[in-house]
């Protein structure tokens, strides 16, 4: 009987130990918004839309994580996000993470689907962490997330770190009959390196991002910007700082992208200040963003100019009602009307 006890004490051990070196979350976002949003666009043309949308201070999401133990300081990890529409049928909307990797005191090693070092940086810098409305200009300079993604990220050296990104777009290689390489098989590929530095209230963060053979549209107010005739490598870039001085948070970002070949060149230079500022449970939030804009028909230079206000309340840690207000604009003298964007959303969000 004493063998038997001791063997069920070293079975509960072991299931106790294994336990604790596995982790699994399932984690989540509700977010529902009564949405307005008035377009006026460069002909002169106004149209106004309301109605209800998720997502409005961040994408609705269902999400899975966790890792395991595998080794004396390894651990392997994995990820599963979706987007989810509850104000249709249509359900999950597609995936935005899918991962699975490595990581240890060597840093962290990922592969799949996720979100871009680029995106991951401008809204870290975006006072507004990413909101889904009108008045943010910093997003133009980057992709959302991209497919078969290679991410490594380092450990964290006295306050700097590191990341470094390698996506494969189109891998198929096609050699004709004759030996002529028709597909070279690097479409879309695209890669990119981000610098961090943190120091107390201080943040410094910059992201390179090139993606080969790019053809994706861009937009402002509305107002679509035409694909380059020649696709060629598009390029983004950030730099930016926030420094937090307890009663308020400064943000600071200048995004740049380009576009196609010099004849054909799409282009966007924009900087955005915000600032942050808890009050209880009240957070308000204010940023401005100016910047040109180079578009393919013309050599002239266009305005850009963006702003967005924020009040959000914490009714629980977990929940919080928001209304957000942003309006930006494109102006160029080939337009009857300015392109312009008013957008206001009131909703809730719940985290979970």
């Amino acid at each position: 009987m004493k063998i038997k006890h001791t063997l069920l004490a070293a079975s509960l051990l072991a299931a106790m130990s294994a336990q604790a070196q596995t982790a699994f979350t399932v984690y989540g976002n509700a977010d529902i918004a009564l949405n307005n949003d008035v377009k006026t666009a460069t002909s002169g043309i106004k149209s106004e839309e309301t109605s209800v949308v998720p997502g409005g201070l961040s994408t609705s999401n269902v999400g899975f994580r966790g890792e395991r133990e595998i080794a004396q300081g390894l651990k392997a990890t994995f990820q599963m996000e979706f987007e989810v529409d509850q104000t249709t049928d249509s359900g999950i909307v597609k995936t935005r993470v899918g991962l699975v990797g490595l990581a240890g005191d060597f840093g962290a090693l990922s592969f799949g689907r996720r979100t871009t070092l680029a995106k991951a940086t401008i809204d870290a810098l975006d006072a507004n962490d990413g909101a889904n409305t009108a008045g943010f200009i910093g997003d133009n300079g980057r992709d959302s997330r991209r497919n078969d993604m290679i991410t490594y990220s380092t450990p964290n050296f006295m306050g700097f770190s590191a990341d470094v990104q390698v996506g494969l777009g189109s891998p198929t290689r096609i050699t004709s009959a004759t030996g002529v390489v028709t597909q070279d098989g690097k479409s879309e590929d695209s890669n990119s390196v981000g610098l961090n530095y943190t120091n107390g209230p201080l943040s410094v963060k910059w992201v390179n991002d090139s993606i080969k053979n790019y053809s994706k549209s861009v937009s402002v107010a509305g107002y679509s910007v035409a694909v380059p005739t020649a696709i060629a490598t598009r390029k983004n870039e950030a730099v930016g700082a926030t420094y937090d001085f307890g009663i308020a948070k400064l943000y600071f970002v200048d995004t740049k992208m380009k576009q196609g070949t010099e004849a054909a060149l799409v282009s966007f230079d924009t900087q955005t200040i915000g600032v942050r500022a808890p009050m209880g449970k009240v957070t308000l939030i204010a940023e401005a963003g100016t910047g040109k804009a180079k578009l393919t028909n013309s050599a002239v230079i266009a305005d850009v100019d963006a702003l967005q206000l924020a009040v959000l309340y914490t009714l629980a840690k977990d929940t919080t009602l928001f209304g957000v207000y942003g309006t930006e604009s494109i102006a160029h003298p080939t337009f009857l009307k300015k392109a312009e964007q008013k957008n206001t959303q009131i909703g809730i969000r719940y985290k979970f």
